[in-house]
């Protein structure tokens, strides 16, 4: 598919923000590159990376929450690159990864404006378990997936 290559990185080579920052401004729009600070400080990162080449052209990174909970953070697709099925493909990788690590649910939080991000979830296994307005005032939805182990 269009020669894109996955790979996944743990630990403290997934903290590395500069290959992340100029990718969020396409994926987001605007974005501060100062939000990605917030990887010096948490646990075991797991970063999944979409690349056509040595472009770096999506990804999905997130967290240990708990002993068995990991939180998925932050992720997108560069717009070129949308509808193709990357943002499945690095999910299924990601949720394959945490359970070699042991993890059993992973949990992630989208702005309800997010639609096809929360379907993307609901279809791979997620349930709504939660709404909020953040401290920005947007509505957040929470969503979690049981990766393993009983119910």
């Amino acid at each position: 598919m269009d020669d894109i290559s996955y790979r996944i990185i743990v630990d403290d080579a997934a903290r590395d923000k500069a290959p992340l920052a100029a990718l969020c401004g396409r994926v987001f729009g605007t974005f501060d590159p100062g939000y990605l600070d917030r990887l010096t400080d948490v646990a075991d990162p797991v970063l999944v990376q979409a690349l056509h080449g040595d472009a770096l052209i999506g990804f999905k990174l997130g967290y240990r929450r708990g002993a068995t909970l990991f939180y998925s953070w932050l992720g997108g697709v560069d717009p070129d690159w949308r509808r193709r099925g990357i943002a499945e493909q690095l999910a299924i990788m990601q949720h394959d990864r945490l359970m070699a690590l042991g993890y059993a649910t992973v949990e992630t939080r989208t702005r309800a404006n997010n639609n096809a991000m929360i379907i993307l979830n609901l279809r791979s296994g997620f349930e709504v378990r939660g709404f909020e307005i953040d401290a920005a005032g947007n509505p957040v939805v929470t969503q979690r997936k049981r990766l393993a182990g009983p119910a």
